[in-house]
Formats: structure tokens, sequence, C-alpha cells
């Protein structure tokens, strides 16, 4: 199976591994220290015949670290490759720059590394916000038109106390739902916001 991962640079570097729990779905859990959430999650479901195409998404800034935090990407995704499923990887750099032409460069761009009937993983955890956005959209994107499935949308996050890392602050989202909850709202239909807003209600019952 073909699948595409989409991750996030960070702009400095210096990154350390960390043992990170994960909220909303215990079976994309890592029990040893990672640098990236979404490795674990890809790693998870693999299978030796699996083409996994990786692209990261490169901010020029900073430090400008992405070099070595690319290569730190790759090393732990083929450390956790238990299957020998072939890896591929592409560093695309962008500027800084939350402008309407760069955004509109960089979905014309990501749309472009798309495949038929691929299953989309995403991180979005570093770089600039908007690239979050970018990428929910590039992945709406591939479900409509390139008949893709979803994976994996996760985020992960640590506290800072003086500058250094909280111990014991760390933890992995699954965000997968709330890219969900997007499409629910993008294709609801109700002639009233009220009853629209009892469909959502019923949606979150248990």
């Amino acid at each position: 199976m073909k699948k595409i991962v989409f991750a996030t640079l960070p702009l400095k570097g210096g990154l350390e591994k960390r043992k990170y729990p994960v909220d909303g779905n215990a079976l994309i859990e890592c029990e040893e220290p990672i640098y990236f959430a979404v490795n674990p999650a890809v790693a998870s479901t693999l299978q030796k015949d699996d083409e996994i195409k990786v692209i990261l998404l490169e901010t020029k800034g900073g430090e400008n670290a992405g070099t070595e935090n690319a290569k730190l990407f790759i090393d732990e995704l083929n450390s956790l490759n238990k299957v020998g499923a072939k890896i591929s990887k592409e560093i695309l750099p962008s500027a800084f720059d939350p402008s309407k032409t760069n955004f509109q460069f960089m979905f014309k761009t990501l749309i472009k590394e798309l495949e038929e009937g691929a299953e989309i993983y995403a991180d979005v955890t570093y770089g600039p916000k908007p690239l979050a956005f970018l990428l929910l959209t590039v992945i709406q994107f591939a479900e409509k038109f390139f008949d893709c499935t979803v994976g994996n949308i996760v985020y992960s996050k640590v506290e800072f106390v003086g500058g250094k890392i909280k111990e014991g602050s760390e933890m992995i989202y699954d965000i997968t739902p709330l890219y969900l909850l997007n499409s629910f709202t993008n294709t609801i239909e109700s002639s009233t916001g009220e009853k629209a807003i009892k469909a959502v209600e019923s949606l979150f019952e248990d």
C-alpha cells in the first residue's frame, strides 16, 4: 500500500528524544523515546510491501536546521520500520512567509505529491501555525479527488518552565477526530442553525 507522510520540521536544531504518552489513541504510542510523533503511527501499521513517501516541510528561518532534522526524521522512521517497507523522502523548503502568494505556491506543490488511493499521515507539531491549516486542506483535497484515506494526524506538545522542558508534560494528541469534525461540518445539511447544533450534539453522544 502507498502511504504518504507529511511532516513539518522544527526551525531549531538540537532536538531531543522524549517519551510521549498518547491522548486519544493508545495504538500509536511508542514505548521508547522519539523525536517525531507521526513515526510510531506510521510504523504501527506497516507491511513489507508498503511504500512510504515522506514529504518534509522545511521552513527557512531560525537556525535553518532543516537538513539536520530531516535526517533525524528519516533515521527514526527507518529504525521503527521492522518489516523492511520501502521509504523515500523529499524536502520541500519554503520561506517563513504566511502570505497568500506563498501558501498558494505551497498548496499547488503539495497536491502534486498526492497519489491515487494512498493512505495519508500528517504531523503538524512544528513550523509556522498556518502550515497546519494548509496540510489539513491538502488532506481534504486528497480524500475528495484522489480517493485517499486518512491514517493519523498528530500533534505533540511539551511545556516549558524557565526555558526548559517540564518533565511529565510530554503528550501526543491524535487530532484525526478534529479533522473529521471539520469534514462533518463541511458536509452537514440543515435548514436552521439550531437543527445543525442538534446534529452535532447527536454526533457527540456516547
